[in-house]
């Protein structure tokens, strides 16, 4: 069902030492959507071969993909959000079960509030507001910042947070099989209830993120299976690389 090649595409990353410009962040990070009502983006997971032996030559292939929708404007607790539908199918598989999940989120303010929707059943909805601290939306090397998120997954423990720390490294131009990108790189670490995350995202000079790797650190639970895998030194911690994220605009079908 998937117009994603089976196999990763060749990227290349090549760092463009003391180049610095200013990007806007134009869509939802890691979620690849643009911030608009009526948007859709299909993003792709590439993960290690579990036949393959460890190396970190293997070529990733394909494992399932998000299809993302900015589906209307909603009010929660007289906040005006965009509420984003997303849908998660294996490979084989197709998007025709409900959404895996709803998530709101407040898009004129810098995403400063965030509203989880549950569905327990087709026709119930539940809302759990929570505040989050405003990501920057203008990125620019050198930038830094830091905050909290409510977190998704503990959610019999709504008062537990996410911490977080952001970190634009430089430029760089990304190479995703025949086609450059312009880019700023950026590093995303995460503490939660279930472990340490590290992230590296590309967003290039358009506003549109263009390329997702997620690593996870020693506290993680999967972290022991993930031996063999590439790894990442940042903050004296070494990191697992887990798996990679291309959105459709990005890729050339059927290479």
């Amino acid at each position: 069902m998937f117009k994603f090649p089976l196999v990763e595409p060749e990227i290349a990353v090549t760092d463009r030492p003391g180049e610095s410009f200013e990007v806007e962040l134009m869509d939802l990070g890691s979620s690849f959507a643009p911030r608009e009502l009526g948007a859709e983006t299909e993003f792709a997971f590439y993960d290690y071969p579990k036949e393959s032996a460890p190396t970190t030559e293997r070529r990733l292939v394909l494992t399932g993909a998000h299809r993302i929708r900015v589906t209307r404007r909603v009010r929660v607790d007289d906040f005006e959000m965009l509420e984003i539908q997303s849908h998660y199918a294996d490979v084989g598989a197709d998007y025709s079960g409900p959404p895996a999940f709803w998530n709101s989120i407040l898009n004129e303010t810098g995403l400063s509030r965030t509203v989880e929707v549950q569905a327990p059943g087709l026709e119930t909805w539940v809302y759990r507001p929570g505040d989050k601290t405003p990501e920057p939306r203008l990125l620019r090397p050198g930038l830094k910042a830091e905050g909290h998120e409510p977190h998704h997954t503990a959610r019999e423990h709504p008062d537990r947070l996410t911490t977080w720390r952001l970190e634009v490294i430089g430029a760089a131009t990304v190479s995703i099989g025949p086609k450059p990108y312009r880019c700023l790189r950026a590093h995303w670490r995460a503490h939660a209830v279930d472990g340490d995350t590290f992230a590296e995202y590309f967003v290039a000079d358009t506003g549109r993120t263009i390329y997702f790797r997620r690593f996870n650190g020693p506290s993680y639970h999967i972290y022991g299976e993930l031996e063999g895998n590439a790894e990442i030194r940042h903050g004296d911690v070494v990191w697992r690389h887990w798996y990679d994220c291309l959105p459709d605009h990005v890729l050339v079908i059927g290479q």
